[in-house]
């Protein structure tokens, strides 16, 4: 009986955690997306794109990645709860994505864009978390914060996603998509620094 109440109990805090997890995920979504709404009610009103960094979008953005992150190392990756949180967050990378897009073309900043498509399928997993690695060292590398990256599960399938595999015409996973170029495969470190131009240390 006492085993079972254990058990029981830790079904009850497990599901409490995730459920808080869960809705700490889809406030940031809301607020992200009502920056985003903010961000193009103004260039409406005022006829041009802003061409300031929108910083808070992007902090948001990274802790819902992280969040992410976290409850899919709790939870199978195909887990359906993780995979439609991950179709709002989706968009609202392809927005930020296209924002910065935008500000580097039409105002200068010299940020460098990367969409990294991925897969979590067993086939597909290891080269995938081995390049998301990789990403990741850059990011840190370049403490600038110039690199952004958007993460893309294939997996999920979407209209969205499909229109982006066909736009970059990715064929193959793992592939990133670098300043508009495609890099299809996994690209290691020096290979990284090679296609951003960054100098070894």
């Amino acid at each position: 009986l006492i085993t079972t109440v254990i058990f029981s109990l830790g079904i009850f805090v497990g599901s409490a955690i995730t459920t808080s997890k869960v809705n700490d995920l889809l406030s940031l979504e809301k607020e992200a997306r009502l920056q985003l709404e903010g961000i193009e009610l103004e260039e409406k009103l005022t006829g041009e794109a802003p061409c300031s960094d929108p910083a808070a979008l992007t902090s948001n953005l990274n802790d819902l990645g992280v969040k992410l992150a976290y409850l899919e190392s709790q939870y199978k990756k195909d887990d359906p709860r993780i995979i439609e949180l991950k179709k709002p967050y989706t968009v609202l990378e392809v927005k930020h994505y296209l924002r910065l897009k935008d500000l580097t073309e039409k105002c200068g900043n010299d940020y460098h864009l990367i969409l990294f498509f991925y897969s979590n399928k067993p086939d597909l997993i290891k080269q995938s978390e081995d390049q998301g690695f990789v990403l990741d060292y850059m990011q840190k590398k370049l403490t600038n914060d110039k690199v952004k990256v958007y993460s893309i599960d294939v997996d999920i399938d979407t209209s969205l996603v499909r229109t982006l595999k066909r736009v970059y015409n990715v064929t193959s996973i793992p592939s990133i998509v670098v300043d508009g170029n495609l890099y299809a495969g996994f690209y290691g470190k020096d290979e990284m620094e090679k296609i951003l131009n960054v100098k070894s240390k």
